[in-house]
């Protein structure tokens, strides 16, 4: 198993395929699925430590979390919401069974974060809250950039953020993907050239289960890794602003707009996997209907209508022209802005 995946160099019309798909089968950030939707098992054999084969040492481990009478959806191979000798009988019957590469790296992204189920764990390690709490998201923690990993490939095992609710309980982790230093040729652009072209969602998970969404206009106030909020409550995340209007007057710093508090980008794409907490909308559902109920709608995040990159990198299909709006704000002025003139 090749457990990083470098970013596809996809066509829009890829992506724009992709796009659709993906809505239809697991619905995006702001969707939830029908009411009377079901869970399913996380994984398609109890391989539960990832090693390619369900043996005795998986039925082992799966005994070993029901001893410890904490549910983990990750186990559950029933997807009946409890860890019992009926999820032990499945797994047992499955042994000598081949486990799919997805369903390995699905137990890499457990193992790789199962400690961070303590978040005295998580922030002790570098994650820090990114957003406030959102009804179908919880709190959002991410890396920081010196101790994470922000970069521009996807490893299953090293997830960008982690989603908790109030309490403090591991609901699902997430992956980042930002604006890149990479052409869509693949090259590089020269130093000091301060745009930035936009990420492309990359291939994530092996096949065609996982569902990347897209923020773009995205402003994070009170965030500020070199001297973190800690409460996310004191945090805001919003999209669809222009830099000047997540922050007038903010400095540029690497082709995007920052203050001591406040960070704004173009747009990103995220992606969840719910392994600790069985998702009725599917395991890379955008949204979970049972997590912050009682907390900001993630429609309201976007105070001047949400944007959806249908139509994703590079040409979006913003009226007006919103996108080089914004990059001209930042006297950014790439190639495809002056071409649509």
């Amino acid at each position: 198993m090749q457990s990083i995946h470098h970013i596809k160099a996809a066509t829009a019309l890829t992506l724009l395929a992709a796009s659709i798909g993906s809505a239809q089968a697991q619905h995006g950030h702001l969707e939830f699925c029908a009411p009377d939707s079901k869970a399913t098992p996380v994984l398609s054999k109890g391989d539960f430590d990832g090693d390619g084969t369900v043996t005795r040492k998986d039925i082992q481990l799966l005994a070993e979390q029901i001893g410890k009478q904490q549910y983990i959806a990750f186990f559950d191979r029933n997807a009946d919401h409890v860890l019992d000798q009926k999820d032990v009988a499945i797994a047992t019957a499955e042994a000598g069974a081949a486990s799919t590469q997805l369903d390995r790296e699905l137990a890499a992204a457990y193992h790789g974060t199962k400690a961070y189920r303590q978040l005295s764990k998580a922030t002790a390690d570098g994650f820090v809250p990114w957003t406030e709490a959102l009804y179908g998201h919880g709190a959002h923690y991410v890396q920081r950039p010196e101790r994470g990993t922000l970069d521009y490939t996807f490893n299953p095992a090293a997830p960008e953020g982690l989603n908790y609710d109030a309490d403090g309980r591991l609901w699902a982790v997430f992956y980042y993907i930002g604006p890149s230093p990479t052409r869509l040729d693949g090259t590089k652009y020269p130093p000091g050239d301060r745009f930035k072209p936009f990420s492309q969602a990359p291939e994530g998970f092996c096949g065609d289960a996982d569902v990347w969404h897209h923020h773009a206009g995205g402003c994070f106030k009170g965030l500020n890794y070199e001297q973190p909020v800690m409460d996310p409550a004191r945090l805001s995340f919003r999209e669809g602003l222009s830099p000047q209007q997540c922050l007038p007057g903010s400095a540029v710093k690497n082709g995007l707009p920052v203050s001591s508090n406040a960070k704004w980008t173009p747009e990103f794409h995220m992606l969840h996997a719910w392994i600790y907490e069985l998702n009725p909308c599917g395991t890379f559902a955008g949204t979970h209907p049972d997590l912050a109920k009682n907390a900001l709608h993630p429609s309201g995040i976007a105070p001047n209508g949400h944007i959806h990159a249908s139509n994703t990198h590079p040409s979006y299909p913003f009226t007006g022209g919103t996108l080089c709006a914004w990059l001209g704000q930042l006297g950014q002025v790439p190639e495809f802005c002056t071409a649509r003139k």
